[in-house]
């Protein structure tokens, strides 16, 4: 006995592969293809537009982070300009022989330059504007007893270490 249902798969196509459904249009297709074209177009523009976005956003940081070290140089440099410029003005002073007034009552800031560094031309101007010390050979105050065998009994005169160590051990030594 056969049912029905047995008899619905026996058709006249028998050995034959059912047929497939029917696919999309060749309309279809071309639409599908244009959206895609579309939306492929659609998201190139916006990544030109991105990576462009972003170079100009990383340039800005650049810039900013440039500004930053530049401000932050010249705060520091403000910081210590009057201590950089007090140095130098003792230093020139040393060098020329000159007798530096009390810093205290100067004004500092003149001395220094645009970028917070110390002004060596306005240092050096001033300094040459000074009085120069009384022993300004040298620089420096003589020290009583310096200089060769200066304030002993003048027994020793050589400066020759061998003459010097048979001096301390009494002439029994070298």
């Amino acid at each position: 006995m056969t049912t029905q249902d047995d008899n619905a798969g026996q058709t006249g196509n028998e050995g034959n592969p059912p047929t497939p459904p029917a696919g999309p249009t060749l309309e279809e297709v071309i639409a599908d293809r244009d959206r895609w074209k579309a939306l492929s177009r659609q998201n190139e523009t916006n990544y030109n537009t991105s990576r462009t976005e972003l170079q100009q956003l990383q340039t800005e940081q650049q810039a900013a982070i440039e500004a930053a070290r530049t401000e932050g140089r010249t705060s520091a440099l403000g910081e210590v300009s009057t201590e950089l410029v007090s140095a130098e003005l003792r230093l020139q002073a040393v060098g020329a022989g000159a007798e530096l007034p009390d810093l205290s009552f100067l004004d500092l800031n003149r001395f220094t330059g645009e970028d917070s560094r110390p002004n060596t031309d306005a240092v050096k101007s001033f300094i040459e504007s000074l009085p120069k010390q009384a022993n300004s050979g040298t620089g420096f105050p003589q020290i009583a007893g310096a200089g060769h065998n200066k304030g002993g009994n003048g027994e020793f005169t050589s400066i020759n270490p061998s003459d010097l160590a048979d001096y301390i051990a009494g002439g029994a030594f070298l």
